[in-house]
């Protein structure tokens, strides 16, 4: 569903986070995601590539950077939001406003049962690292 956004589940999930925390810093965004700071940065630099999230100098800390989301990266958002709107309609299509919200209310036990963060997507658990496939394998001739 995101792919006529040019958009992966990791890129939009920070792009969410980012919206909901202005200024995070890159080590905390790391931390609420559960992986390590070096791999985020390959996700941020693609990002800020794209205009959709940029680095800035952080008030309380000049070390470390604090990360936003840009105009267009406000606008990749509520194109995500529209087409999440649209995937929930039609996956629960068969479903009476009632059943929705008790489905979605079972759905978040499931999630706190298992340990997942609010809002945090638990494919971040197993990204690839940079430069490797989603085996973890570096792709066919790059050596």
């Amino acid at each position: 569903m995101l792919t006529p956004l040019h958009l992966t589940p990791p890129e939009t999930g920070i792009l969410r986070l980012l919206s909901l925390s202005p200024g995070i810093s890159q080590q905390e965004l790391a931390h609420r995601l559960n992986m390590h700071a070096s791999r985020l940065v390959a996700i941020i630099d693609a990002l800020e590539e794209r205009g959709l999230a940029e680095r800035g100098a952080n008030s309380r800390d000049r070390r470390i950077y604090s990360l936003y989301l840009t105009e267009t990266g406000n606008e990749a958002l509520n194109a995500i939001a529209r087409v999440a709107h649209a995937h929930n309609d039609a996956i629960c299509a068969g479903l009476k406003e009632v059943e929705r919200r008790q489905l979605a209310q079972l759905l978040r036990k499931i999630s706190e049962q298992q340990g997942m963060a609010p809002g945090v997507h638990p494919g971040y658990r197993s990204l690839p690292e940079p430069g490797k496939d989603a085996c973890g394998q570096e792709p066919s001739g790059t050596k």
